[in-house]
């Protein structure tokens, strides 16, 4: 009987951790508000959330200034992901843009100073 409960208890613990693992795992979908003008913009935004270890997916909507982002959960987080753009001169929802990087952008691309690209 003791090693029925056991065997119980120790099968119990290892369900508990095998599905705390595998929520850990679980994909996110999720978008929030990047600042951008151009074809140029979408490029650099999307690549650096994809460079984001976890992130499976990005793309960025010039019209609504919205990137969507779908990720793994316990790889990476929504502020990583927006700290990487940021990082690249993007502002985001919650974080604003890395200057130097800002002040790299092609002119075109520099939406703070009302920009207007053809691209």
């Amino acid at each position: 009987m003791k090693n029925i409960v056991m065997l119980s208890i120790a099968l119990f613990a290892f369900s508990m951790i095998n599905a705390q693992e595998k929520s850990d795992k679980k994909i996110i979908e999720t978008s929030f508000e990047v600042k951008g003008v151009c074809e140029m913009c979408k490029k650099r935004i999307e690549s650096s959330a994809m460079r984001t270890n976890g992130v499976k997916m990005a793309e960025w909507n010039k019209e609504t200034q919205q990137l969507k982002v779908v990720y793994k959960n316990g790889k990476t987080t929504e502020e990583e992901i927006q700290q990487s753009v940021a990082n690249y001169g993007h502002e985001t929802t919650l974080i604003p843009a890395d200057s130097s990087a800002y002040e790299k952008l092609p002119d075109c691309c520099r939406y703070k100073d009302g920009a207007k690209c053809g691209h």
